[in-house]
């Protein structure tokens, strides 16, 4: 009996909540959350490109 109380009671939808610091929908760090998270997203590409750009550009000086 538990066990079947127990399985019902992990298939009934409940809310999920964002931490405040995630940036819940509307809250005051949303938008430094999204940000961020861009930010993030394009550094390590920014970094690629730069030292592709570097090796690129010493290849050519040659």
């Amino acid at each position: 009996m538990t066990r079947v109380a127990v399985t019902l009671l992990c298939l009934l939808p409940v809310n999920a909540f964002a931490c405040p610091t995630c940036g819940a929908e509307g809250g005051p760090n949303s938008e430094a959350f999204v940000d961020m998270s861009v930010f993030l997203s394009l550094f390590p590409l920014a970094m690629m490109g730069a030292i592709a750009g570097y090796y690129w550009y010493h290849q050519r000086a040659e």
